[in-house]
Formats: structure tokens, sequence, C-alpha cells
């Protein structure tokens, strides 16, 4: 089969490897679509944090597909089901897994970081990962269920009230799912921060009421119309999106972290910022089944629309492209999709 292979950081090439194995408790699928992220980025680079990822990899940890085999043991699923797939590969038997957060298993295994992902025509995947999608909703626009549901576990969790105010730091495909999101807590106003002016197209597509690419605290707490925004999101990595989220919160307001960044990045707040800002804050690894099953209920039921953020698709031997428009942003940009099939 064809597939991206991450050598060692940072090379990778378009290689032929052998097509999976289908254990006795898995399945093998063919894959349709795979969307490039951020964290893609941070394997090809060798940035994640240590133990995160195991190398030679085939990255893709965002990727749907049909059914092509199924293992001796499987009885839920069939050939030709349409997928989409859990990249969590958890023990189960942890305190963590038994308490429903297999995101945070003792033991980190996942699909497109330390297992083949969805970067290659073929991936093997325990059945139990395996959630089948609804006939009308397009495998394209399923594959952004494993994005999203991160996004809508990290809302949820910080229960906002119908007309709340609330900003999102960073507007990439993170951030743009983040205001969709956001609507279904009946928000009064949303506000779009992000560097890049050229995202002020997909910024409004995504729903943002305001859309900046200022960075001064004093006029964004401004745009809140009060002391500062009820929730703020932030999207996008490094220290410098926290400080600011922390700048620009009013007091008794919420934090939702999402975006995070190399082990490198250090930020020095004051000791007493959260007891004087009596602040809650919401540290997002990722998702968990639960998050996953709900994501996927809130596409299937039209009340979450992610289909049109996906701006680019390209074939797998345009990697390279796809990769550079990732990085670039040269232009409004919502999620980059890897298609192998058309009409999937």
């Amino acid at each position: 089969m064809k597939a991206i292979l991450i050598t060692k950081p940072p090379h990778f090439e378009l290689t032929a490897l052998p097509d999976p194995r289908c254990g006795a408790e898995e399945v093998v699928i063919k894959t349709a679509f795979c969307g490039i992220c951020g964290t893609d980025l941070e394997i090809l680079q060798g940035t994640m944090p240590t133990g995160f990822t195991r190398y030679p990899v085939v990255p893709g940890h965002e990727w749907t597909g049909i059914v092509e085999e199924i293992g001796a043991n499987v009885t839920t699923l069939r050939p030709g089901d349409r997928v989409s797939v859990e990249g969590y590969l958890p023990c189960g038997k942890c305190a963590r897994c038994l308490a429903g957060s297999n995101n945070l298993c003792v033991t980190h295994e996942q699909i497109g970081m330390t297992r083949n992902g969805g970067l290659a025509e073929f991936v093997a995947a325990p059945a139990r990962s395996c959630h089948r999608v609804a006939s009308h909703v397009g495998l394209d626009e399923a594959l952004m269920v494993e994005p999203a549901s991160t996004v809508v576990r990290g809302i949820d969790r910080a229960k906002p009230e119908p007309g709340f105010t609330a900003a999102v730091i960073g507007c990439g495909p993170i951030g743009l799912i983040a205001a969709r999101a956001l609507a279904l807590h009946q928000p009064r106003e949303i506000l779009g921060i992000d560097l890049a002016p050229t995202q002020a197209p997909m910024a409004t597509l995504a729903g943002f009421t305001q859309f900046t690419s200022s960075q001064d605290a004093a006029e964004l707490r401004e745009r809140s119309g009060s002391d500062g925004w009820d929730l703020v999101v932030t999207c996008a990595h490094g220290a410098k999106p926290l400080k600011l989220a922390f700048d620009i919160v009013r007091r008794g307001g919420a934090v939702v972290v999402i975006g995070g960044g190399p082990e490198t990045n250090k930020l020095e707040i004051p000791a007493n910022l959260f007891v004087v800002g009596d602040l809650h804050i919401e540290g997002i690894l990722g998702y968990t089944t639960q998050s996953w099953i709900r994501t996927l209920d809130l596409v299937s039921s039209g009340q979450l629309h992610l289909g049109d953020l996906i701006t680019h698709r390209k074939p797998l031997s345009q990697f390279a492209e796809a990769l550079e428009l990732v990085e670039s942003r040269h232009e409004p940009m919502g999620k980059v999709a890897i298609s192998f099939a058309d009409g999937a």
C-alpha cells in the first residue's frame, strides 16, 4: 500500500508498505479521508511531548474510511461499514481508563503517533475504536469529529450559560470548530483573534460575530462590552496565546486551553493570578469516548455542521503541497484533507 512514512524528524517519504494484518479483535479499514493538523507538524518536526510518538511512523489521526476486513472475533462491524475511528488505544484496565478518561491512559498509544495512522491506503484498528458514520454524513465531514470531539469536550467542561461572551484565540481549524461548538450554547458575542488577517472570511463563515488580528489586551477587553470575556478559548500553540487569554478574560471567567506547544515554551505568571481573578481553567488533552460519541451525534443530527470548514482536498501524492498549505497560511484556510477516494 502507499503511505506517508516519517522515518525520522523532519524526514518523510511517500513509499510502499505492506498492507496491515488484521488481528482477531481488529478491522482493516480502507482510508477515505485524512486531515492534516498542527499536531502532525509537531510529529514531523519531532517536538511532541516525550513518549507521545515513536518513529518510524505513518502519521494521520483524523481519518475515516470503509471497513475492508474484520477479525475473527469481531461481531459489531462488517465489511462495507463507514467508520470514524478513535485514535487512542487505551489499556482499559488502569484507574483512568476505568473512570472513562481513556485519554489519560498510563500507557499512551495512539494511531498516527505511536502506531501507523491514516495517511496510508489501509489502517488496522481495534473494532472497539470504530464508530459507524450515518449514510447522510460524508466521510470527509466525519474526519472532523476527531478534532471537534476535543473542542466540544473543552467547551462543555466550561459550562457556558446562554447569553455569554466568548473570545477564541487562533482561528485555524480548531478555532473555527470552536465557533461552531460555542454556538450550541447560545452566546451573545464570539470574537475571533488571529494573527493572519486572511482568516477573516473563514471566521465569518464559522460564525464569529467579530474578528481581529489585534493583540492589544486593552482593546480586546473593550470589545467584550464589559471588563473582559466570560470565556476565552485558546486554540493557538505557545505561551503568548495563553498569556493573552489571561489578560482578556474577566474576573470570575473561564479559560479553556486547547492549544498546547513544545515543552520548551515557558510562561511566567503571578502566583496569585488564579486566586485574585477567581478564574476557572480547563486544560484539555484530547477527547474521551463519551465526547466522541456526543460529537458524532451532533454532526449526525445536523446540530453541528463541519463539512464546509474543509477548504482544501489533495491526493496522497500531493502531501508535500498539502503540508505547505497548512504551514504557510497565505490564504483563507480551514481544514486541509488528503482524499483517497472520490465520492466516499
